[in-house]
């Protein structure tokens, strides 16, 4: 196994695949990049799917087909098109100028109709506004999927999906039960913990 750098803490995804398969099946025919790729899981569901191409950069590559690379260096070399640029639990890893950059850079990158598509900790979700997100230490700051969706807008991109990810935890009866009653305890209801946006350049 790679050493993972100092600076870097990763939390191990046992469910990846499940939670991205949708995403990877939007792909299909696509160009994508891939910004916080890590070991490269999406890669490999994206060209099972039938991407025509995909570039999967970040910071501390744990896998062969992800770059080393930093996303905002990126943006600035970069002159490639893409179809599909994808940013799952990444954002929240930089600070709001950096991501308004991140933003303003991916518009410019797309090619006409391309899709954003972003996955983010649900702030919905009590457990994670209030804990989980904050275990991770290279977690810059939370960001609200409407302050998400907003400043998209106002940069030209036209929302079309915003929804919790249903995916990101584990859908059993007796589950779905007991979050049923601890919503009813708290009086809030209680969300998965990531949410996903879906936004077009137009």
């Amino acid at each position: 196994m790679k050493k993972i750098p100092d600076k870097y803490i990763l939390v191990e995804d046992k469910n990846s695949i499940k939670k991205q398969s949708k995403y990877a099946l939007l792909c299909k025919g696509k160009a994508v990049l891939e910004l916080g790729g890590v070991e490269g899981v999406f890669v490999e569901m994206c060209l099972k799917a039938g991407a025509k191409s995909v570039v999967s950069i970040d910071r501390y590559p744990l896998g062969p087909k992800v770059i080393k690379y930093d996303v905002l260096k990126y943006f600035k070399d970069t002159k490639k098109k893409f179809d599909i640029v994808y940013a799952r639990h990444m954002i929240e890893h930089f600070s709001p100028i950096d991501v308004l950059y991140i933003m303003k850079q991916t518009y410019k990158c797309l090619n006409k109709d391309g899709m954003f598509v972003i996955v983010i900790p649900n702030l919905n979700n009590i457990a994670i506004a209030t804990n989980e997100f904050w275990r991770e230490f290279e977690h810059v700051r939370p960001y609200s999927i409407l302050g998400v969706q907003q400043n998209l807008e106002q940069l030209g991109f036209e929302v079309v999906k915003v929804s919790p990810d249903y995916d990101s935890w584990d859908n059993s009866w007796y589950k779905n039960i007991v979050r049923a009653i601890r919503s009813l305890i708290v009086g809030l209801p209680y969300q998965a913990p990531d949410i996903y946006l879906i936004a077009v350049k137009k």
